[in-house]
């Protein structure tokens, strides 16, 4: 698929929900929880649609199993990845 999302299934209920996916060759790139709040954050970033790059960065509360904020921002004043070693 040339899109990248993330599912998050509830499991006491089974509920399917779309934590992320911001369009065609967006992709999640990093993927973090902060247990405390049960926040869902997630850094998507490629060319949308094939022509602009674009970074995403997305706030999902999972307590209220709904997308709280997405905002385009730009990627070199972000703080860098979390390391995949």
């Amino acid at each position: 698929m040339v899109g990248g999302r993330i599912d998050v299934q509830f499991l006491a209920t089974g509920r399917v929900s779309v934590a992320a996916n911001e369009g065609d060759y967006v992709y999640p790139s990093d993927v973090r929880i902060e247990h405390r709040t049960d926040h869902l954050y997630v850094k998507a970033s490629g060319l949308a649609g094939g022509l602009q790059h674009q970074t995403w960065l997305i706030d999902y509360d999972l307590r209220g199993q709904e997308q709280v904020d997405h905002r385009l921002v730009a990627d070199e004043v972000l703080p860098a990845e979390c390391s995949s070693h």
